[in-house]
């Protein structure tokens, strides 16, 4: 009976043993611990990569966001980068690449520092202008208006600009243009002869024409005399051309002004006056007969007014009297050209005018703001 105990109990020994062996050495046995840690791992690595990918697709539309932004004012040559993260911003968009330097950020904001400093002096300096010119018509014994243009910005300034006055000889400039302006259009040429008509054509006044008048002219010689001695014979032979001198006048006046002229009473402003040499000036360098113009008011005979001891041999200018109307209009060749147009009415016209002239050239040689 014992002997059966003995027996018994070895079996089920043998057989725990056996299972026991089995479950160690199993390809089946899994490391729980082991496991939980890779599984942990696996969705940290997981949740890391989705906050990854939703980060780049931020970064992405901000970089595209950017890039429309920039388009209209950097050069298409210019590097720039996809976006820039400040400290502040990093949390929300996961882990990222480094943002962009700030001394990239700094340096580009130095730009709206320059182009403020640049504004702050060209109004310091156009103010100066004004000033000028508001207190040369102030002092003036009588009427005076005023038009600068600056060539360089084309920045204008005006005291009673639209102010109208008897034009006196101003208006043989634009008579000029306009007879040069039938010439490149194959009309006129300027070898053409123009016959001398006393009862329309003599006038007494400036000129060379009256002290030796002759039966003929050629259009050449009439449109030099016209600008460079003002002479009031070429004028109104020039007229002529266009039908005598009231039919002329109105040509004139739509051509350039897009109004009706008052033949009776021809007036126009001083801010007229700068269109018309704006307009000559814009014009000169593609068109030569304009350019013989610009040369003909160089060389005038009539060295006042705007031509000053300052001035002389640097401007082009053309000048009208008659009685107290006394006006000037003509291009200053500063190292920063501008025109000048003064139309006067009163005492001391021609004084006035000078002393304005070297006011302004001052201020253009010295204060000129320079970027």
């Amino acid at each position: 009976m014992e002997k059966k105990k003995i027996g018994f109990y070895s079996t089920i020994f043998f057989i725990c043993f056996f299972l026991i062996i089995v479950f160690f050495f199993s390809t089946h046995t899994l490391d729980y611990a082991v496991e939980q840690t890779s599984v942990s791992t696996t969705e940290s690595q997981s949740a890391a990569s989705s906050t990854n990918e939703q980060a780049d697709e931020n970064v992405q539309s901000a970089a595209a966001d950017s890039s429309t932004d920039f388009s209209h004012s950097l050069p298409l040559t210019t590097a720039q980068p996809a976006i820039t993260v400040s400290s502040s911003d990093t949390s929300s968009l996961g882990t990222i690449a480094q943002p962009v330097p700030e001394q990239t950020v700094a340096s580009n904001s130095e730009e709206p520092n320059v182009e403020s400093d640049t504004e702050a002096a060209e109004k310091e300096f156009y103010d100066q202008i004004q000033k000028t010119l508001d207190k040369a018509s102030a002092s003036f014994n009588g009427t005076m208006a005023v038009t600068y243009i600056d060539l360089t910005t084309g920045q204008e300034i005006s005291v009673n600009g639209k102010k109208e006055f008897y034009t006196a000889s101003t208006i043989k400039v634009p008579l000029a243009m306009m007879v040069a302006d039938k010439v490149n259009e194959g009309v006129l040429k300027w070898n053409d002869t123009i016959t001398y008509k006393e009862e329309t054509d003599y006038e007494e006044g400036t000129g060379r024409i009256i002290n030796n008048i002759q039966p003929t002219y050629s259009l050449q010689t009439l449109q030099e005399y016209n600008i460079t001695y003002s002479d009031n014979i070429a004028k109104n032979m020039l007229y002529g051309l266009f039908g005598g001198n009231d039919q002329a006048k109105k040509q004139l006046y739509r051509y350039f002004f897009k109004r009706e002229a008052n033949v009776e009473d021809t007036q126009f402003s001083s801010s007229d006056g700068a269109d018309i040499l704006l307009k000559l000036y814009k014009e000169k360098e593609t068109n030569k007969e304009y350019q013989k113009i610009y040369d003909y008011m160089k060389k005038t005979v009539f060295h006042e007014r705007l031509e000053t001891a300052l001035t002389t041999g640097k401007v082009a200018h053309k000048i009208g009297s008659y009685d107290d109307d006394i006006h000037d209009m003509g291009i200053l060749e500063s190292s920063h050209p501008f025109i000048l147009s003064v139309f006067t009415n009163g005492k001391n016209g021609k004084e006035a005018i000078s002393a304005l002239t070297d006011q302004l050239w001052k201020l253009q040689e010295d204060k000129y703001p320079v970027s």
